[in-house]
């Protein structure tokens, strides 16, 4: 995708919230214009304590009624009542600005959660397996975190900021038009310099947040290896390589921390010179007759609400790096191609295969270039065959379940359902005519009936309790306050009852082509017993193929497919071995 097309993605949340973000900009400038005002009535109430000088003396005359003196009082008394007035309107204006900021980020980002969500789950199967775990967590929730940061606060400092500089400048050039030409070159030479030192620390801050989703993925991946580890005594060594990289990510952090702030505090000490310099100027003004004490303290304020803003725009832009560094991370997503190097839909073909046979031609598949799993395999099993895959870990069995699925597509050669090429098919048509079973199966935080039907409405009650009565668990569901519209809570559901669960789905949709993968790792022998059962009496004709953990499954098997050693020795007489499954050491499955 194109670098603008983030831009585009953005534009339809920007357009609903319109009306905030003229609020927003309205509501900046009141703000800025009271920081503005709230001097200038100070500057008036001590030119009225010093002996009535300049606008004070005008305001006293104005009012003088009763006297000189008594409109003095009433002078001093208004600027009081204004200046008190002034400050609780700025406090609320402040709050209400962070409250409509707050609500701007959440619908921005929330917009851009769904759509980032929505398009790394376009990508194939390979493309998951070649990214680090964590990788896309952090892309959603850290560097969209870090955009919701921008859009709830850092936009309104920075907006808000700009606006209060621009107010005194052209304050000082309508009161002090030598010291509005000093500050005006002052801030633009300071505001040219945080911008051009925003590009080289973004690079930094991006590869040092890549560094640490990298750190993520592996110490994520390390934990789910745990097993594998133990058992070949690789603790050490992992924790070796786990410390080199915590240094590396170390050291990135504390150079782009540096340099993203050392421009910055020059400026803001560069900053603090020009103030003492106004202050020393101003004293002489006063001592030769040319400004009056209330003029040089409404200088001096201005000059400390300059030095303000500029405070912001410091803490603000030592953050902007790392918010370009996370749209950058972001638009690699969106930039990023299937693994076929096409971005496009499947086109409309066939709608089912004829049979749910099944046959490789020459598929050779890697998840890396440099590390294939199947190389050049060919075999076919017929349909309504039952057939288990075995194989040590890494050799290859979950990925041809994943190949039959067409969740990835070879790299070489051809996976033929019922005689003909996946791709021939129309996707959401041959999708409904397998069903995939994972080992953890996921669990809807959704009603029973939609983690049953998968929000498919061509299924009555009577068909879903059928499939529940065949599977253990109609008394389960009656037992719910709410039956079928009871809504599950993940954290709660059973590893046996998430397996009956998927089960029961496929009981209801009687595929031609039906793929377990390890489905009998972590559930009891009960459960295992009643699945066992499912599959001698309801899935007559369907193509089981099977990848179980350690042989624990009963169920009789057709063809047996051993993966090992590199290669797939058949144990039954109606398994044509055509080829070999080649095992790459080193890879996972």
């Amino acid at each position: 995708m194109k670098k603008h097309e983030i831009l585009e993605i953005m534009k339809e949340p920007v357009l609903k919230n319109r009306a905030k973000f003229l609020a927003l900009a309205l509501i900046l400038a009141g703000e800025s214009a009271l920081s503005l005002l709230l001097p200038q009535i100070l500057s008036v109430y001590i030119d009225g304590i010093a002996g009535g000088k300049g606008a004070a003396a005008k305001i006293g005359s104005f009012l003088s009624t009763g006297g000189m003196e008594n409109g003095m009082l009433s002078a001093l008394a208004l600027c009081a009542a204004g200046y008190c007035a002034a400050v609780l309107l700025k406090g609320a204006v402040s709050a209400l600005n962070i409250r409509i900021g707050e609500r701007l980020s959440w619908s921005m980002c929330d917009h851009l959660r769904v759509k980032l969500f929505g398009r790394i789950f376009s990508f194939d199967l390979q493309y998951h397996k070649m990214s680090a775990q964590g990788s896309f967590l952090e892309r959603l929730e850290g560097d969209i975190g870090l955009l919701s940061g921008f859009f709830s606060s850092m936009m309104i400092d920075i907006a808000g900021s700009l606006l209060t500089v621009a107010g005194v400048l052209i304050a000082f050039w309508l009161s002090f038009p030598a010291f509005g030409l000093f500050f005006t070159v002052l801030s633009a030479g300071i505001l040219l310099l945080f911008l051009k030192t925003q590009e080289p620390v973004a690079r930094l801050w991006k590869r040092e947040r890549d560094t640490e989703n990298e750190l993520l993925g592996d110490f994520s991946q390390s934990l789910a290896a745990y097993e594998d580890i133990a058992g070949l005594r690789k603790q050490d060594f992992v924790l070796d390589e786990m410390e080199k990289k915590f240094g590396t990510l170390e050291k990135q952090y504390e150079k782009a921390a540096f340099l993203g702030n050392l421009p910055s505090t020059a400026f803001y000490s560069l900053l603090n010179a020009a103030e003492a310099f106004v202050f020393f100027l101003g004293i002489y003004l006063i001592g030769t007759g040319r400004m009056t004490l209330g003029g040089l303290y409404l200088i001096l304020s201005y000059a400390e609400l300059l030095n303000t803003p500029f405070l912001y725009l410091k803490q603000e832009f030592a953050n902007m790096p790392k918010v370009i560094a996370a749209l950058r991370r972001i638009r690699e997503v969106y930039e990023g191609k299937k693994t076929d190097g096409e971005e496009k839909a499947r086109e409309p073909g066939l709608s089912v295969p004829e049979d749910n046979s099944i046959r490789f031609e020459g598929v050779s598949f890697g998840y890396r270039a440099d590390a294939p799993v199947l190389r050049e395999a060919s075999f076919r099993i017929p349909g309504g065959s039952r057939v288990q895959i075995e194989g040590r870990t890494g050799s290859g069995k979950s990925t041809i379940l994943q190949l039959v699925a067409g969740f990835c597509r070879p790299q070489a050669g051809t996976v033929r359902i019922g005689g003909r090429a996946i791709s021939e098919y129309e996707e959401n048509s041959f999708r409904q005519f397998l069903f995939y079973i994972q080992q953890s199966p996921p669990v809807l935080e959704d009603t029973v009936r939609n983690q049953l039907t998968g929000f498919d409405e061509r299924f009555s009650d009577r068909e879903i309790r059928e499939a529940l009565k065949k599977t253990g668990l109609a008394a389960w569901v009656d037992s719910l306050p709410q039956g079928l519209e009871e809504r599950l809570r993940p954290a709660e559901v059973t590893a046996d009852t998430a397996q009956l669960l998927a089960w029961t789905a496929a009981v209801l949709r009687k595929p031609g082509i039906l793929l377990a993968d390890e489905f009998d790792a972590l559930i009891g022998e009960k459960t295992l017993s009643v699945i066992d059962g499912l599959m001698e009496r309801e899935f007559a004709g369907t193509t089981i193929l099977l990848v179980t953990h350690r042989k624990r499954s009963g169920i009789k098997a057709d063809i047996r497919l051993t993966v090992d050693d590199g290669r797939k020795r058949d144990e039954e007489k109606n398994a044509v071995r055509q080829g070999c499954l080649v095992f790459q050491s080193g890879h996972s499955d």
